[in-house]
């Protein structure tokens, strides 16, 4: 493989460095990346290093379907003739990326929502990976909570390919909250991570660690912190709008359009996370919905 823009791990796994770490493991057949980067320029360059080195990509495994993570499928699958893989639910998503940005609006999206971050170009899944698949030395671990039905990949060679499951300690510090949909399941992600033995545990976003349980413990401790700041934000009744604006002045954070539905919907999923446990309770009065907590 092409020294300076695969690094090797360990064995037959190697990575690419970048805004979204990639993997890569030389199978008997073929490479397997994870992940696939953020448009089809980042798939151009994987495909032009893979070729260079005289092997052929197999598959693309797609840890989940946001469009950061499969902006490279398109161009990989047109032009390397390669497989797509990820989960049942993801695949929705990566087949149709129009929902993503639905999604996250909550209606047709408007037009900056249309753009390569929130909206990859369309690409056909070929397989859908579960926790009893075992293929080429790559384990397949759950690992929903940051998205629908993410997973992990974890290779015979140690290296635990975490998606977002985890954020690295300077994306924490830049964004001040990760993108959270359901906040139980990203809670129980992290357990599932600290349990799993490995030699590297790599974020798609943040520096590789021999030793998880400090970014495990500071994405535990920013869940936290957001939900001990929500409950005193909403002591006293509050709609969703001005919620969010607390929430973010104390954070310094200014919203874009972008940041307004990453951000928007994060608190919102706390809010539910809070009902659901009986912390937080709402109201209709003057057709505004108005949040408490118990």
């Amino acid at each position: 493989m092409s020294e300076g823009f695969f690094e090797q791990l360990k064995g037959s796994t190697f990575i690419s460095r970048g805004a979204v770490n990639i993997g890569i493991i030389e199978g008997s057949d073929g490479v397997y990346l994870i992940d696939s980067g953020g448009d089809k320029d980042a798939g151009r360059k994987l495909y032009k290093v893979v070729r260079e080195s005289g092997r052929k990509i197999k598959a693309v495994i797609n840890t989940h379907s946001n469009a950061d993570h499969i902006g490279g499928n398109a161009y990989l699958q047109n032009n390397a003739g390669c497989e797509i893989w990820t989960s049942q639910t993801e695949a929705s998503f990566t087949e149709t990326p129009l929902l993503e940005p639905s999604f996250l609006w909550g209606g047709f999206p408007f037009k900056e929502l249309r753009s390569k971050f929130f909206e990859a170009k369309a690409s056909h899944v070929d397989r859908i990976i579960s926790e009893d698949s075992k293929i080429e030395g790559l384990n397949f671990i759950g690992l929903p909570g940051h998205f629908f039905n993410q997973y992990g990949i974890l290779t015979d060679d140690g290296v635990f390919f975490l998606g977002d499951s985890l954020f690295g300690e300077d994306i924490i510090k830049k964004y001040g909250l990760p993108f959270i949909y359901d906040v139980e399941a990203f809670i129980g992600s992290i357990e599932k991570i600290m349990a799993v033995k490995a030699d590297y545990y790599v974020p798609c976003h943040g520096d590789l660690v021999n030793d998880v349980s400090k970014i495990a413990a500071l994405n535990l401790n920013t869940v936290a912190e957001a939900v001990r700041d929500i409950l005193r934000l909403i002591c006293d009744e509050i709609i969703f709008e001005d919620l969010l604006k607390f929430f973010c002045d104390e954070r310094k954070i200014t919203l874009n359009h972008g940041q307004y539905v990453l951000v928007g919907s994060t608190v919102k999923s706390f809010l539910s996370y809070l009902y659901n446990n009986g912390k937080a309770e709402y109201k209709f009065r003057d057709n505004r919905m108005y949040w408490k907590a118990v």
